[in-house]
């Protein structure tokens, strides 16, 4: 089972990733309804004799996916830490933080930008990675 007590700050960092789970769960759900209906959109105009001339939505699939990929690690990491498990805390922690960075790195580079957001969205992922990977390493083992 676990070491012993659990820290109240890993405690606190699953609450966190609870919540920014849902929170990206919702988020990436809006965002790929959104597209469908920009598609169908495009789709629409194309048959009524119109253009389509603007950017190409696939990266923004890529980012919407890679949020998707994020909530189900945030979330399943999140047990991990609560659990006090190594595999489902520590690994599945650092891999939601090399995903989320991808992702904010994609949306950047794909026409997003990096504005006030794009800094909260590598704050986090980053304290993540500080923290399963020094402080918190040793309450999360097999």
């Amino acid at each position: 089972m676990a070491l012993g007590k659990r820290p109240g700050g890993l405690t606190a960092l699953a609450v966190l990733n609870f919540v920014f789970g849902g929170f990206a769960a919702i988020g990436a759900a809006l965002g790929f309804g959104g597209l469908a209906l920009i598609r169908e959109g495009i789709k629409h105009a194309e048959e009524i004799g119109g253009k389509y001339e603007g950017q190409s939505i696939t990266g923004a699939y890529i980012v919407i996916a890679l949020t998707a990929a994020s909530a189900v690690l945030l979330i399943a990491s999140g047990v991990g830490y609560i659990k006090q498990k190594a595999f489902s805390g520590r690994t599945l922690g650092t891999v939601y933080a090399l995903v989320s960075i991808g992702g904010t790195v994609v949306g950047a580079v794909t026409g997003g930008g990096i504005g006030v957001f794009g800094v909260l969205f590598l704050v986090y992922p980053v304290l993540t990675l500080i923290l399963v990977n020094s402080a918190y390493k040793s309450h999360l083992s097999n």
